[in-house]
């Protein structure tokens, strides 16, 4: 047995010896947030916004219901479902100002506008 045929695949110049078995595909990720749905983007970002302001909607509005049947009135309903929109959209905002704090690669700067946003747009004396 020579020493290129031991326990080690690879060659010193990094190569995997031939018939060496593949460490195969990567392992796929593991479960991810909502929040970091939202921050991705891409279409499980849009399906996640949306669902947001949909179980917003859907919550404020049986909590509206609730009350129109309580008070004996027919409008809290609709104030309901206004407030569970505006509240699905906020979280996702939200979500997305915490992404932008926690990215590496942002410095919190708009990049098309950088001179007009973020921490240090404040003039310099």
């Amino acid at each position: 047995m020579s020493t290129d045929d031991r326990d080690d695949a690879a060659r010193p110049d990094g190569d995997p010896a031939p018939g060496a078995p593949d460490e195969g595909p990567p392992d796929p990720p593991g479960l991810r947030t909502a929040g970091e749905l939202v921050e991705g983007g891409g279409l499980s970002g849009g399906l996640t916004t949306l669902l947001y302001v949909v179980i917003g909607m859907g919550f404020w509005s049986l909590v509206g219901w609730g009350a129109d049947r309580v008070l004996g009135t027919r409008w809290i309903v609709v104030l309901g479902a206004c407030i569970g929109a505006a509240s699905g959209i906020y979280v996702v905002y939200l979500h997305m100002q915490e992404g932008l704090r926690r990215s590496p690669t942002s410095d919190g700067t708009d990049p098309h506008h950088p001179h007009q946003s973020g921490p240090d747009s404040a003039p310099r004396p």
